[in-house]
């Protein structure tokens, strides 16, 4: 590591280390989505007075509609064309997930270096199937709600995300992947913690994302962080952070095994769910 490379991580970790939640911008481009968030957290707003703010975004619109028409939500496979109708079968907890989503990809798609384009775009591929895989264990395997754990799913890597949108501001980390993954992974939680709280999330879903990196051992998952972990464990998309950073070896999988988890079990029940798991990816990712 040239000493360039050094200062810039040093910097970062400085800068978000110290930071507090007023401090911490996003990119303006994130601001409709945001605004839809906002709208959906609203306990007095119902869906008839949603669906007419979502009409006037397209994109949150066109996910909303894909979304309804999945297998995994519209089983009987009814053609779903109407906002409102979608707006109706999907409900209020998937559109706010759907909306996290939209900031999600803007962040992503804000990437202007390659390396960093690269990191997002395989980390956003990772995150969207993990999410899918978390909806159908959480729906077969448990009695917790599969849309706030697919939410806690979603939100998962919005630190990472976010702190790929700051490497700019420290370019030199750019000259060394192995030291941008391993900062990037040392200040993941904390980055994590202080944008779900700038974005008012439930202490549940927090909790949920940051207990991820754990796995209890309970069969079947006894928490929604329980669920994450199995999904991230079991996913064909790899961490692309974890496989840069040399402390990060394969035990997990294996130590979660240990633990009691019945990876052939879980594999078999993807196998039969495969319908499902791919039109949420669909849904999320188009």
């Amino acid at each position: 590591m040239s000493q360039t490379t050094h200062e810039a991580a040093e910097a970062l970790r400085h800068a978000i280390s110290t930071a507090t939640i007023g401090e911490l911008s996003f990119p303006t481009s994130l601001d409709a989505s945001r605004r839809v968030l906002k709208a959906v957290e609203n306990p007095d707003l119902g869906l008839t007075a949603l669906a007419k703010i979502i009409v006037a975004e397209p994109l949150l619109s066109a996910k909303v509609i894909r979304l309804a028409n999945s297998a995994a939500l519209n089983p009987a496979n009814k053609t779903i064309r109407d906002v409102r109708q979608a707006v109706l079968c999907v409900g209020m907890d998937l559109i706010k997930a759907l909306a996290m989503v939209l900031i999600m990809d803007q962040l992503r798609q804000s990437q202007r270096h390659k390396g960093c384009r690269d990191l997002a775009n395989r980390l956003w591929e990772r995150n969207v199937h993990v999410a899918a895989l978390s909806y159908v264990l959480a729906k077969k395997l448990t009695r917790l709600n599969a849309d706030e754990v697919m939410f806690s799913a979603i939100v998962g890597d919005l630190g990472r995300f976010y702190l790929l949108s700051r490497v700019a501001d420290f370019p030199a980390l750019l000259e060394d992947p192995v030291v941008l993954a391993t900062t990037i992974n040392d200040l993941a939680s904390h980055a994590t913690s202080i944008v779900l709280d700038k974005l008012n999330l439930p202490a549940s879903v927090v909790d949920a994302v940051l207990a991820s990196r754990h796995y209890s051992g309970a069969m079947p998952p006894a928490t929604p962080g329980d669920i994450l972990f199995i999904a991230g464990v079991v996913s064909p998309r790899r961490d692309p952070f974890d496989e840069l950073d040399t402390r990060v070896t394969p035990e997990a999988g294996g130590g979660a095994v240990a633990f009691g988890l019945d990876k052939s079990m879980v594999a078999t029940l993807i196998a039969a769910s495969g319908d499902e798991i791919y039109s949420i990816v669909v849904a999320l990712e188009s």
